[in-house]
């Protein structure tokens, strides 16, 4: 630990309820990018299970925007391995400027993008009774997962219908909760570009609904 980390800590003491909350947020904050920082120093040296690791923290995310991208189990699980095995080879060049986690977001980006890119590869949209329990419609227990479902495929008919970039975007900002930024980060376009991306998608998947209400 750090002189200026302890240094924090020791003032904690003289600082209301609310400002010990924030400090402790941030010094929790900071414990966990260097920890990250130690496992994937140790994943580029070969260490598997530290790789591992990565892949744990990581895979949920890595799943959900593959399932969504193509709501065919299989898949989501063919891309997701794709990402992690690309990740795993591109680990020895990664040179830490970014954060691990919007290196791989990059990953996942590309890997789904020319997925879709690909010679007859359509959005499936499988019997829900039949999606497993790793799919995001199934995460919600089981007596809302029929409902959850039923949502989830509404979500797959009027996503199915919009462009890839504008399907992606909406994913990774409405259903992962991304910033701005990092999805300009994961994406390469200019957030400019991210943000109008977003608000076509929203006003045609707007439209998409009226239209299924009718």
């Amino acid at each position: 630990m750090t002189a200026e980390k302890m240094d924090t800590i020791s003032h904690i003491g003289n600082i209301p309820a609310q400002g010990q909350d924030e400090l402790s947020n941030i010094y929790t904050g900071l414990v966990k990018m260097d920890d990250e920082r130690l496992v994937v120093r140790k994943a580029r040296e070969g260490d598997t299970k530290a790789f591992e690791q990565l892949y744990g923290r990581y895979k949920n995310f890595v799943w959900s925007v593959a399932f969504r991208m193509t709501y065919h189990h299989e898949s989501a699980e063919d891309l997701a391995q794709e990402v992690f095995v690309a990740a795993w080879r591109k680990l020895p060049g990664f040179e830490g400027k970014s954060a691990f986690s919007s290196w791989l977001y990059r990953i996942t980006v590309n890997t789904t993008l020319n997925w879709r890119r690909g010679a007859q590869r359509y959005v499936s949209l499988p019997d829900p009774e039949q999606w497993e329990p790793g799919d995001p419609a199934n995460d919600h227990g089981p007596e809302r997962a029929a409902a959850a479902r039923d949502a989830e495929r509404i979500l797959a008919l009027l996503l199915g219908k919009l462009e890839k970039e504008k399907r992606l975007v909406f994913i990774l900002r409405e259903l992962e909760g991304m910033s701005y930024t990092q999805i300009a980060e994961a994406t390469g376009w200019p957030e400019g570009t991210v943000r109008s991306r977003l608000a076509r998608a929203r006003d045609q998947l707007a439209a998409q609904a009226r239209e299924m209400e009718e």
